[in-house]
């Protein structure tokens, strides 16, 4: 603590802004603390004590801040937003739409309220003014990257008739596959007639795969249940157990031989009619040391589920090239420290259970991250926007890797700087894994 008790208010806050940066929280709330003794009218010291104790994980010390904040100055637009995003963190979803909406009337062209308003209807299901106000962002920030890929991924579940032309876009990619049956649409001229009038679509809305920072390499069909993954896997990073979700979770797991047939396998699960619509996607592999290249999954709540899917889907199949299918059970990151887990039959000695002792360290572990939470929809079938992105980072992946059966659809595709540079530490052991 600083001796000098002669510290004007410019000096305090200047020295609770520099701990405050430095992450000396306990330092920084007694100069601001002091600030607001000398004077209480300074906006930004609420304003940072709320961000400091939001740090804190301390919410409703922050939210208080916050607040005192918009005492001092009603039209305060940072606070409304932090309240908002917290309000949508917490689950308090209709309390974050009057702080958006509030930004909104304090200023009609801060586009991140709109946006933000969007994820907080996304994630109520409320898909058209979820839209809506995706696309109010865009007529103050055309370029906004956050209301632009919202509606890519949007568009995947939601069907919509807006004149905006990434809609149109979307619409107009979905139609190019109907003209096929599945069995003639995996033929390979058929392929390549879809994805190169795919490419020209695409490039007449001058969609830049890197000016979008589009990263996502993994194409879903999805139900309306979240499968929760990531909160899984961050209780799994920091607990060391395997959440209890994950011993009821069976996957079938197909692995390609080729880009080509990845793709293949893309249109069969978009053409799969399950009774249950099991979540499916389909991938590149990018996870250190995991072994396969292209991979498709199927998630089922049971052994039995798996088997009896996986053995219906063998006709499908046949038309892809010495494909591999295997049962799995859970994620293979849990295997090296559980290898007992990648047992699938339960009649078998070393079967896992799940620990009860292990549900209590669960709940303490789960971080609920609820602001960029999307209430599903199925997925629609068909080609969208999301679809095109990632098949073309799938091309470019299987360049890197010398796997040449992408030069079978003679398409220029865009090059993509993510996976160039997502391969740089891992392209000599993928370039073995293709020629085995």
């Amino acid at each position: 603590m600083i001796k000098n008790k002669n510290l004007n208010v410019k000096e305090l806050f200047k020295l609770g802004f520099k701990n405050q940066k430095l992450k000396n929280f306990q330092e920084a709330i007694k100069f601001y603390n002091r600030v607001i003794k000398i004077d209480p009218t300074v906006v930004f010291t609420y304003y940072n004590l709320g961000i400091i104790f939001e740090q804190l994980r301390d919410i409703r010390q922050a939210e208080i801040y916050y607040k005192e904040a918009i005492k001092v100055k009603p039209l305060f637009i940072h606070s409304y937003n932090n309240l908002g995003i917290m309000s949508q963190n917490q689950g308090q979803k209709e309390n974050a739409i009057k702080y958006f909406k509030r930004i909104i009337e304090i200023d009609p062209k801060y586009y991140s309220g709109y946006s933000n308003l969007g994820l907080v209807y996304a994630s109520l299901g409320m898909y058209d003014e979820a839209l809506n106000n995706y696309l109010k962002t865009l007529e103050f920030d055309e370029n906004n990257l956050v209301a632009t890929k919202s509606i890519i991924f949007l568009l995947t579940y939601f069907k919509s008739d807006n004149n905006h032309s990434l809609v149109g876009l979307n619409n107009d990619l979905r139609q190019l596959q109907n003209k096929f049956i599945l069995k003639d649409l995996l033929k390979s001229e058929n392929l390549n007639y879809v994805l190169k009038n795919a490419l020209k679509i695409v490039k007449n809305k001058s969609i830049n795969i890197n000016d979008l920072s589009f990263f996502e390499t993994q194409a879903y069909r999805r139900n309306p249940i979240d499968l929760n993954c990531e909160s899984h896997h961050n209780v799994f990073n920091t607990s060391n157990i395997i959440p209890k979700f994950c011993f009821g979770c069976f996957k079938i797991q197909i692995e390609p031989q080729n880009v080509l047939d990845l793709i293949r396998l893309f249109f069969i699960f978009d053409d799969l009619n399950l009774s249950k619509n099991n979540q499916r996607k389909c991938m590149v592999e990018f996870r250190n040391q995991i072994p396969g290249l292209y991979k498709g999954m199927i998630y089922c709540s049971s052994l039995q589920e798996a088997k009896k899917i996986s053995e219906d889907l063998k006709t499908k199949l046949k038309i892809l090239l010495n494909v591999k299918v295997s049962i799995k059970r859970g994620c293979s990151e849990f295997y090296d420290v559980f290898p007992k887990f990648k047992i699938i039959d339960e009649k078998e000695k070393d079967f896992m259970n799940f620990n009860e002792d292990w549900e209590k360290i669960e709940e303490n572990s789960a971080i609920k991250k609820n602001f960029n939470t999307i209430k599903f929809n199925n997925s629609i079938s068909g080609l969208s926007i999301s679809d095109f992105l990632i098949i073309n980072q799938w091309l470019n992946y299987a360049k890197n890797i010398n796997d040449l059966s992408y030069k079978n659809l003679d398409i220029e595709f865009l090059d993509s700087k993510f996976i160039n540079q997502k391969m740089i530490n891992q392209i000599e052991f993928r370039k073995k894994e293709f020629a085995k």
